[in-house]
């Protein structure tokens, strides 16, 4: 063997040894710190096309190849709930963040999409690959009509299963057990009492206040009876050891409560003063009524001894079985759930999310979780088993 060849020979050894080969071409570009990571882009951005969430190459392995997969199926059959920020997320801003996806949206009514698919379903067809929603009831019906994947087996990226970086250290799970379908990144405090102006909201510190005589005639509420705003914060009332249904049935004692389905109607009767201090209200009305300048005020839930409840709102996220475009919807499942995906849902639709490694910008504080409270919630399995709408109807007599 001559000179030039024995060093050729050695060199090929040199580089085996140390691993110089080169990387798959999905690899390499993971090992760049990725343009659209929220540490690296500005709120919002999406960098370049359809990179990972992930700063580090290793946590992004095999993200290319599945983005690459998802872009070849082109489309992404996604239900979700009705209202124009969820639309603006799951359609306009994943778009974005992954040009050559096409998004076909259905923004319906719970009851509504568990009707379609049961007609799809009966006729044969598999034409959804993700729900966003709360979960909740929706869980316990499609997981008995058997509509549903475990979600877990969608997971790529490190840091959506890293528990440190979600509140409490835990995924936000709706069910109970395993196998998991159905996980609520998000998490928003939810306000039960709201006062005028006129009203000390410092005086409130046990739910068990509102039993004074002195409120008399001068509450109103939703109709808690019906599916919609304060069924699920009723349940923390329910479930809490201090309160519980009793406290729910001396509350809502005929002629105690003001009762009325119509959010505008009851935000003006406590902005009027009509009735002061207003229960179980929709906390996003509420906030729009406080931008316009009207004198009301939610009383912060921390302040009540007996602790506060965080709900789901609608950003579940489940996948369904036999998924037509199986790629696209684990693709969307990683993003939503990221820190870029959560960030933009926060600036988008205003609720917190449960991610702690994201900032709280733009977030309404009344909605963040605070450190050292007792949070409740009520948007799990168990508790929405365990507190069903209907028990309402006997307790409220009104």
């Amino acid at each position: 063997m001559n000179a030039k060849a024995s060093v050729a020979v050695l060199t090929v050894l040199l580089l085996a040894a140390c691993g110089g080969q080169s990387a798959p071409a999905s690899q390499s570009a993971a090992a760049k710190p990725a343009s659209s990571s929220p540490a690296a882009a500005p709120s919002g951005t999406s960098g370049s096309a359809g990179a990972s969430p992930q700063a580090s190459g290793a946590a992004a392995a095999g993200w290319d190849d599945l983005v690459a997969a998802a872009k070849k199926e082109g489309a992404l059959s996604l239900y979700g709930t009705p209202g124009t920020p969820y639309r603006q997320v799951s359609v306009v801003e994943f778009e974005k963040a992954f040009p050559g996806i096409k998004v076909d949206g259905a923004f319906i009514p719970p009851t509504d999409q568990q009707s379609r698919l049961n007609l799809e379903r009966q006729a044969g067809k598999y034409l959804a690959d993700v729900t966003q929603a709360p979960g909740g009831s929706q869980l316990v019906a499609y997981r008995e009509a058997k509509w549903m994947a475990p979600l877990a087996p969608n997971f790529v990226l490190p840091e959506v299963t890293d528990t440190s970086k979600w509140f409490q250290n835990q995924l936000p799970w709706v069910d109970s057990g395993e196998p998991h379908l159905w996980l609520s990144p998000v998490g928003s405090v939810i306000p039960i009492v709201f006062v005028n102006k006129s009203v000390d909201a410092s005086q409130f510190t046990s739910y068990k206040d509102l039993l004074d005589p002195k409120w008399k005639g001068k509450l109103a509420s939703t109709d808690i009876r019906n599916p919609g705003p304060g069924v699920a914060p009723s349940r923390f009332i329910r479930k809490s050891p201090d309160l519980g249904p009793s406290f729910v049935k001396q509350l809502f004692a005929p002629g105690a409560v003001k009762l009325s389905t119509d959010q505008r109607q009851l935000i003006d009767w406590v902005a009027q003063g009509t009735y002061p201090v207003g229960l179980f209200l929709d906390p996003g009305e509420v906030a729009i009524a406080i931008k316009q300048g009207l004198p009301i005020t939610m009383v912060p839930p921390e302040q009540f001894k007996e602790g506060a409840a965080i709900g789901p709102n609608n950003a579940g996220v489940a996948v369904f079985d036999r998924a037509p475009h199986p790629n696209a919807a684990k693709l969307y499942v990683n993003w939503i759930l990221s820190r870029e995906g959560q960030t933009i849902w926060q600036r988008e639709v205003g609720d917190n999310s449960l991610r702690t490694d994201i900032p709280k910008d733009g977030v309404n504080p009344a909605f963040v979780t605070k450190p050292g409270v007792n949070y409740t919630n009520v948007g799990v399995e168990d508790i929405v088993n365990q507190f069903p709408t209907s028990q309402l109807k006997d307790l409220i007599s009104n």
